[in-house]
């Protein structure tokens, strides 16, 4: 008696020299079914990634096994210095960084790229488990991964038609357990600015979705739509991310009028967010409930190609703590490891990363005012994406020492030291 999962992946034989045929006379016409047929195969066990040729994986495991080179250095601060040291390499974008263990010398490493590779146990790479109508172009693909009872799921960019949005995906079935409205200027989408960035505490889970734009105000001017969830911070029952489907009554709008928030952090029950601003205008704000951020009717920015400012101020929305001018585009937002928290135990201690200006912030907020009351800027001279996060989703920490990505770089190693 023939096999029938045998039988099932003989079918596939003959339509994939078809396509072969089609795709070699016609590449433009056969695009999009041959994606759909390597999600197939993939499927079914024939290969095993749909977007990235083996070629490309044993590439990046190539590049993770090599021993970093000697790229310690000490950058000096105003009151102690932060000690850099390179511990593994990989080129890409990072969409999340997660640490297991208790000692740099037997951490477990899993990193998720943008690109939609995951390297785990430390240098091997593997195709995450994304679906088929997963949209790369566009600047999109896997912009964050969230992490909840040892379960990984992925905000990526997706494409159904002539809809194009994002979903939340569980990595572990492949399925789609929420997703934003379509948008409907096709031509200026930029996922860039779709966020991403989350925490969690006992019960919820909150996520940041930015206006994904660069230069288009029909996308902007989703942000102050409420039935839109563009632009908007979204707090989640943290159960519903283990059901098949995220129910409407699981999730609400907690804020809104955002550009484009990439850090997000908790501390002591209060939410601080960093945010990009068009050009110039990125903010620090101070996140509260049912609160109007003002995007896109007020920024401290200008339009792009220095074009025209914004409105600066109306009491209808909330202020930011501060605002960068110029911008310095920034990433992740996280608590200061222990020792710099001690230093500095009288105001909350946040430390932030950037894009543009290749930094790593410390920010120092006054605890009974909520104001702002220092910014000191390490220069680092990488793009620096994301901070290593533990099984609880905070700081991942081992003797005050903490983990950065930088953009086609890899991780580093990060320590401040030498107090004065």
């Amino acid at each position: 008696m023939l096999n029938y999962k045998f039988l099932k992946k003989l079918i596939y034989v003959p339509l994939a020299a078809i396509f072969i045929f089609i795709g070699y006379e016609y590449p433009i016409i056969i695009e999009k079914p041959k994606k759909y047929l390597k999600f197939y195969l993939k499927k079914t066990g024939f290969t095993e990634s749909f977007i990235h040729s083996k070629q490309v994986i044993k590439t990046q495991e190539n590049e993770n096994s090599k021993n970093p080179l000697d790229t310690a250095k000490l950058i000096e601060g105003n009151s102690y210095d932060l000690k850099l040291e390179k511990i593994l390499s990989f080129d890409g974008k990072t969409a999340g960084v997660f640490i297991d263990g208790n000692d740099f010398k037997k951490i477990n490493l899993n990193v998720f790229l943008q690109n939609g590779l995951l390297i785990f146990d430390n240098k091997k790479v593997k195709e995450i488990n994304i679906p088929v109508d997963s949209y790369f172009s566009k600047n999109g693909g896997v912009k964050s991964i969230i992490r909840y009872k040892k379960n990984y799921f992925a905000l990526i960019s997706t494409q159904n038609l002539n809809c194009f949005n994002a979903s939340l995906i569980n990595l572990n079935t492949g399925k789609k357990i929420f997703s934003t409205d379509c948008i409907d200027d096709i031509e200026n989408i930029d996922f860039n600015g779709i966020g991403g960035a989350y925490i969690e505490n006992n019960r919820d889970i909150f996520l940041t979705l930015g206006a994904p734009e660069w230069n288009s105000e029909k996308i902007s001017s989703l942000a102050q739509e409420e039935k839109s969830f563009y632009g908007k911070i979204i707090k989640f029952k943290s159960k519903s991310f283990l059901q098949d489907e995220i129910n409407p009554e699981d999730y609400k709008i907690f804020s809104l009028g955002h550009k484009n928030p990439q850090g997000l952090v908790l501390n002591e029950n209060i939410i601080f967010s960093v945010e990009h601003g068009p050009q110039g205008g990125d903010e620090i704000n101070l996140i509260l409930e049912g609160r109007n951020y003002g995007w896109p009717i007020i920024s401290y920015g200008t339009k792009y190609n220095n074009g025209k400012s914004y409105k600066k101020y109306d009491d209808k929305f909330e202020k930011p703590l501060f605002t960068f001018l110029p911008s310095v585009a920034p990433s992740s937002l996280n608590n200061c490891p222990e020792n710099l928290k001690n230093y500095y135990k009288e105001n909350y201690c946040l430390i932030s990363l950037s894009l543009r200006e290749m930094s790593l912030f410390v920010i120092l907020i006054d605890k009974k005012k909520l104001n702002l009351i220092n910014i000191e800027k390490f220069k680092i001279e990488q793009r620096l994406r994301h901070f290593g996060l533990n099984i609880d989703n905070k700081l991942f920490q081992k003797k005050n020492s903490f983990i950065i990505s930088a953009d086609g770089e890899g991780l580093y190693k990060v320590s401040f030291e030498n107090f004065r």
